[in-house]
């Protein structure tokens, strides 16, 4: 699909959320903006309508070619609510695949696996040289994230980020190993930091989940969701993203909704 998509002409300008791949930045910030973002738990976000209800959902990230927007990336993480921000439940994230399947009903190739290792559900269409990536936790209280990219212009995009990162991370040479436990998938480093510098009551805490460790070129990236008593003495479920640098230290700490 990747292939076909990457050897298409461009020829599918708008997106399922209503943008266009022929944007400039300008544009493209003109409609955001249409969209009222709102600020929420110290995060921008967005409400999109898909199926017959609003989400709320945040821009993790954006992509430019030649000034032209080629792929973004929508964290849905819930439902605006008063002020508040409500989880997904199994419905919504029901709702929110009906969406895009009915979307793409013709015309598209379609590919759905379960990816179980990484707590999600895997849908990818693909149109011309659209592609569009859905993945939906298996457990409602993670994020959608919908990916769409004009796999053309994305691919070398990622052809030169990768020309990038060969030529940073050449010389560098990780003085600590970091990487998922084999017995129980938990990160030494990361848990050592909760313990010593963050937890208010590190005999509290819980372990829940973590994901595989990622190495890029500017550190390691892993998620844990756990368990801990905050300063209030009640417990909270945490999910985190934590940015380890290639000496093992954990020198940023992301929280996902």
């Amino acid at each position: 699909m990747t292939r076909d998509a990457r050897n298409s002409p461009i020829t599918e300008l708008t997106t399922p959320e209503g943008f266009r791949f022929d944007m400039t930045e300008d544009k493209w910030a003109e409609a955001l903006n249409k969209l009222k973002p709102y600020e929420l738990d110290y995060h921008t976000y967005y409400d999109w309508q898909l199926g017959n209800s609003k989400y709320a959902g945040v821009i993790r990230e954006e992509n430019f070619y030649e000034g032209k927007l080629c792929s973004y990336e929508i964290w849905i993480e819930g439902k605006h609510t008063n002020g508040e921000l409500v989880s997904l439940s199994n419905n919504d994230i029901s709702e929110i695949t009906n969406y895009y399947k009915h979307l793409f009903k013709e015309g598209t190739k379609h590919l759905a696996s379960e990816e179980i290792h990484h707590s999600f559900k895997t849908r990818v269409w693909s149109r011309g040289n659209m592609i569009v990536e859905l993945l939906c936790p298996l457990a409602p209280d993670f994020p959608i994230m919908i990916i769409c990219q004009n796999q053309p212009a994305y691919e070398i995009i990622e052809n030169q980020k990768d020309k990038n990162k060969s030529t940073l991370t050449s010389d560098i040479t990780p003085t600590v190993e970091v990487k998922n436990s084999l017995y129980d998938g938990s990160v030494k480093q990361v848990k050592e930091y909760l313990k010593y510098n963050y937890l208010r009551d590190p005999n509290s805490y819980e372990s829940i989940e973590w994901s595989e460790v990622k190495r890029k070129d500017d550190g390691y990236y892993v998620r844990h969701k756990y368990r801990a008593k905050n300063g209030l003495g009640g417990y909270v479920v945490a999910n985190q993203l934590f940015h380890l640098d290639f000496s093992g230290n954990v020198i940023d700490v992301t929280d996902l909704y």
